[in-house]
């Protein structure tokens, strides 16, 4: 019996014949495996194209005049400073109602009516470099649209926004813009002629403090515990200077540069908390009264005040808070409220104590009914209803701004 050759040796037209019945076979099984599949589904028919959306309108919308309960908050938006705003919430329920391009480092202010602000700022040809130009630009603060400007020196301080680096005269016409080079000294503008009307030199002097009383007068702190007055004549022209003697030492109790008026009536707070009363409606600044507010036993714990805007005083001069924080030492002048003390300001007693909402700036509305504060970890804004140091909340905006510092009230 002959064996079956191995596959190796087997004749070439036998390995082939095999490999043609193998490929017929799947050639077979093929067919059959296809066929068990279900036939396809018929194609859905094509939906009908939608109809063209109608092309935008840009416009620009009028603050409703009901909402005169609103605030601004300025953001330097450190992080893109070129591109700094105000934006502005309806201060009861926290409504953003709109915003205001504040570009480089500006600072802004309220006309005495408050129907229009004025933004001080600095615009470069390409956006962070370029040509500087230096600006006050007008704006109505109903439609919050740009209205008109006027070219500023290229000396303006660039800095956080801070309320007295820009404010208006007692009567309206002229606009005070405070220069930095480093050497200091006040741009006038004439809002009526739409032109720089003066510079005015103040060597180691900082900020305007217009008077209420006088149309064309305004103070300064200086560095050597001064208070400088300037007056200035009817076309924006200084005519007179004087000066105090020493009224603090920036060496061992500096004073906040933020203030709070009423009238010619102004309030300045010391880094260790002493509150000093000044009035500036004379040709010569006057103390009024210093108070401590700190007594023995917080002073111990380090209590001070500190923050952007530090302190409020409500718009009958009974109120003021204070942002305070524990632990206090040289350089935590600027540290987030721990606490925040209301202060009779007729008895000088601390009255109460509130959350200080790790606030940095607080400000009280025209007629003392809300307080508002800005606080640094979640730059938020908060409103509550204030009566005789007790609060309710109004309105809470997470996010009011990425680096918020300063707020002022419309009403």
């Amino acid at each position: 019996m002959n064996a079956p050759l191995p596959s190796r040796q087997r004749p070439a037209w036998r390995r082939t014949l095999s490999g043609l019945v193998l490929s017929g076979l799947a050639a077979v099984c093929v067919p059959q495996a296809l066929a068990a599949k279900p036939a396809p589904k018929p194609a859905k028919a094509a939906s009908a194209v939608p109809d063209e959306l109608p092309p935008e309108t840009l416009s620009v919308a009028t603050i409703d005049p009901t909402r005169s309960a609103r605030v601004y908050v300025a953001d330097v938006a450190i992080s893109h400073i070129n591109d700094g705003r105000v934006r502005v919430f309806d201060a009861k329920d926290g409504k953003f109602l709109g915003m205001v391009s504040t570009a480089f480092a500006g600072n802004f202010a309220l006309s005495p009516r408050h129907d229009e602000m004025y933004v001080a700022t600095t615009h470069l040809s390409r956006s962070t470099r370029g040509e500087r130009v230096d600006v006050l630009e007008v704006h109505d603060t109903q439609t919050l649209a740009f209205k008109h400007e006027v070219i500023l020196p290229t000396k303006r301080a660039q800095s956080l926004p801070y309320r007295y680096l820009v404010r208006t005269t007692a009567n309206g016409r002229f606009v005070l813009v405070m220069n930095a080079t480093p050497a200091t000294s006040v741009t006038v503008v004439d809002l009526q002629q739409r032109k720089v009307a003066a510079e005015v030199p103040t060597p180691g002097c900082w900020g305007a403090f217009p008077a209420a009383t006088h149309a064309t007068r305004f103070s300064m702190l200086c560095g050597d515990g001064s208070v400088a007055t300037i007056t200035l004549d009817d076309n924006g022209q200084p005519v007179d200077r004087q000066s105090t003697g020493k009224l603090f030492d920036g060496d061992t109790d500096a004073w906040f540069h933020h203030a709070e008026q009423l009238g010619d009536r102004y309030w300045f707070l010391s880094f260790k908390g002493v509150l000093n009363e000044l009035n500036l409606g004379g040709a010569k600044a006057e103390l009024k009264s210093s108070r401590a507010l700190v007594g023995e036993a917080d002073a111990k714990a380090g209590w001070r005040p500190g923050g952007y805007q530090p302190f409020t005083v409500d718009g009958q001069g009974r109120w003021a808070v204070l942002g305070m924080h524990p632990k206090g030492a040289e350089g935590s002048h600027k540290n987030p409220a721990a606490k925040l003390w209301v202060v009779d300001l007729a008895s000088g007693q601390r009255s109460a104590v509130l959350p200080g909402v790790m606030a940095i700036s607080l400000n009280f509305s025209g007629n003392g009914e809300r307080l508002h504060a800005l606080d640094a970890d979640k730059g938020a804004f908060h409103s509550w209803a204030f009566n005789a140091g007790k609060i309710r909340k109004l309105a809470y905006v997470p996010g009011a701004g990425e680096a918020a510092s300063l707020i002022e009230s419309h009403d």
